[in-house]
């Protein structure tokens, strides 16, 4: 495996979960106190700019929109709250809450939308939740998605997204307003064939081709998820001792970068994809 260009960022405290902008240059991090930190990227370095205190507890995910939205960003955490915060001036302001979980808010993920502005939100007892602005309020849609939590969403264009839970399956949605009514359908579910992979972690590419990270019998797996005409085909492309925890392709989408347990990175290259 090749080594990952770093940089290296001073952090006041624990941080739980982290998420960048589109242009790169807004780094947000949740922290386990509840304090949000916004860093700016100038001159090469990467500063602390301005902090926030918005949840009770741990916050476990956050997630910026499409620029053209301000752009906004939205936090999730233990106290069960989905917020919703405009960027203005390297500051963040509270704009929108709600508290619609039924227990922890564990992942959360902006629509890459440039037009309808869509966060969908999974929680520990397995519910997701979609928010969507629509007419000046916020139209808010609870669906049951998986036994044993929810544990991680991303989107494969602006109105399908993928879910994973510890029920070790894959399930692709469809969200569409209709009439002003928010409206989650399940259109597949995905399962790994003859595995036991417990899925933490979710990443898709476009449209066609996502890929997932877990454990199975004490090693860490990754495996991609490839449309076919219409049939999803799996291939597993790594295995590891120990967990995989995160994932995400890097901006170019040409390699996955993998999270260890113990905060190791993996890069799996274009060729082994």
């Amino acid at each position: 495996m090749e080594e990952i260009g770093k940089i290296q960022i001073e952090i006041p405290e624990n941080i739980s979960t982290l998420d960048i902008d589109y242009y790169g240059r807004k780094l947000a991090g949740g922290a386990i106190s509840g304090k949000i930190y916004l860093f700016d990227a100038s001159n090469n370095t990467w500063e602390k700019v301005s902090e926030i205190l918005s949840h009770t507890g741990p916050i476990y995910s956050i997630s910026w929109s499409n620029p053209s939205f301000g752009p906004l960003l939205a936090s999730g955490g233990f106290d069960k709250k989905v917020i919703i915060y405009k960027l203005e001036n390297n500051q963040l302001e509270e704009i929108y809450s709600h508290k619609n979980h039924e227990n922890c808010v564990k992942t959360l993920k902006f629509s890459p939308s440039s037009k309808n502005l869509l966060l969908i939100s999974g929680c520990l007892n397995g519910d997701i939740v979609s928010c969507e602005y629509f007419n000046k309020d916020f139209i808010i849609t609870k669906i049951f998605a998986h036994d044993y939590g929810v544990n991680a969403i991303d989107f494969l264009d602006e109105y399908n997204f993928i879910t994973c839970g510890n029920d070790n399956v894959i399930k692709i949605w469809n969200y569409e307003n209709q009439n002003g009514r928010g409206e989650i359908t399940k259109k597949i579910e995905l399962k790994i064939e003859n595995s036991n992979m417990v899925i933490y972690d979710i990443a898709c590419r476009d449209e066609k081709y996502f890929a997932c990270c877990g454990e199975e019998n004490g090693e860490g797996v990754v495996v991609c998820w490839i449309l076919n005409g219409e049939k999803w085909e799996e291939k597993e492309i790594y295995r590891e001792k120990g967990k995989l925890e995160k994932i995400k392709f890097n901006e170019e989408h040409t390699c996955i970068v993998v999270l260890d347990e113990k905060g190791k990175e993996h890069l799996i290259l274009g060729n082994e994809l």
